[in-house]
């Protein structure tokens, strides 16, 4: 494959992490602001790793960068994502509903921010069928933990504790049979 092929193919997945860029309001260790340049091939930003057959975007890493910001829509738009981690940060506002549309996900960590939405009730009916860590620990997430996560078969890890979820545990997370380990502590759960 030429560089120009190659460059085409990954304008999608540029303009969806140059939106991310754009909602950073908070960049104290000018991570993204001096290495996200525009002239520069994506692969080889900090945090990007694409794969080398199509020079997709496969993993976003940027986990304790000490970023503020909110999580934009188009980040569902990248989608030969496997990994997202934008852990240990401070990103708030909610959680896109575009991220739970992509279908090559296999983890998925928001884990210790300020993310304040419910989960989509209908979150893994349609797509998310990879997923196999869920770690949105550590946030201000509300609402009930949704039933459709057990249409999430593939998942070995889940951790929602210190959030403020409500309701009761979806007797259907049961039928993880993969699940391994599943955290719920610290919420307002009854039942």
């Amino acid at each position: 494959m030429d560089y120009s092929s190659a460059k085409s193919d990954i304008n999608p997945d540029r303009s969806s992490l140059i939106a991310f860029k754009s909602r950073i309001s908070s960049d104290p260790n000018n991570i993204l602001s001096q290495n996200w340049r525009n002239e520069s091939n994506i692969c080889s930003w900090m945090g990007v790793t694409c794969d080398s057959r199509y020079h997709r975007v496969t993993q976003l890493n940027i986990s304790s960068m000490g970023l503020v910001g909110t999580i934009p829509p188009e980040i569902g738009n990248l989608s030969f994502l496997v990994s997202l981690d934008l852990s240990e940060n401070s990103f708030h506002g909610p959680i896109p509903s575009s991220i739970f549309n992509m279908s090559s996900l296999e983890v998925l960590n928001l884990r210790n921010n300020s993310l304040s939405s419910s989960l989509p009730i209908d979150m893994c009916k349609h797509n998310l069928h990879g997923l196999k860590r869920l770690r949105i620990s550590y946030n201000k997430l509300f609402g009930e933990i949704p039933s459709s996560l057990e249409h999430c078969s593939q998942l070995t890890y889940v951790s929602l504790a210190t959030n403020n979820f409500s309701g009761h545990v979806p007797t259907q997370i049961g039928n993880l049979t993969l699940l391994q380990e599943l955290y719920l502590g610290s919420n307002n759960l009854s039942g």
